[in-house]
């Protein structure tokens, strides 16, 4: 890893959540590593639990994201079913991208370029 991937991977995981009618966009910005990957289970599952018809993961400014992130993000998507609810991806970077596509997730869950695309898409 080339030092400046490394500074960039270091920046401490941090999560906003904006709540608009029926849809809340949560914001990844930094690194999810094993030590704070809990934080982004807690609130995806959170928001499904509350049934949010729609959850847009804004992906953008994530560096980094570890397998117990990703295991958050599917069980958010998988309680969120359950009342037709839906979750997508917003610009995950190239290499959050190769590990979405190595582990087929990237066909489970529709990503779009920018926010405004996924929260004005029609449901698949």
């Amino acid at each position: 890893m080339a030092t400046s991937d490394r500074l960039q991977s270091d920046r401490p995981l941090t999560l906003r959540v904006e709540r608009r009618e029926g849809v809340a966009i949560v914001t990844l910005e930094g690194a999810c590593t094993m030590e704070v990957s809990h934080q982004i289970r807690h609130c995806l599952v959170g928001l499904a639990t509350e049934q949010v018809p729609l959850i847009v993961l804004d992906m953008a400014q994530l560096d980094f994201i570890d397998s117990v992130g990703l295991g958050g993000i599917i069980a958010a998507h998988l309680r969120g079913r359950h009342h037709d609810g839906h979750l997508r991806l917003v610009a995950p970077n190239e290499h959050i991208r190769e590990v979405l596509d190595l582990t087929r997730l990237s066909r489970l869950f529709q990503i779009y370029p920018t926010v405004a695309d996924a929260v004005s898409a029609t449901p698949a």
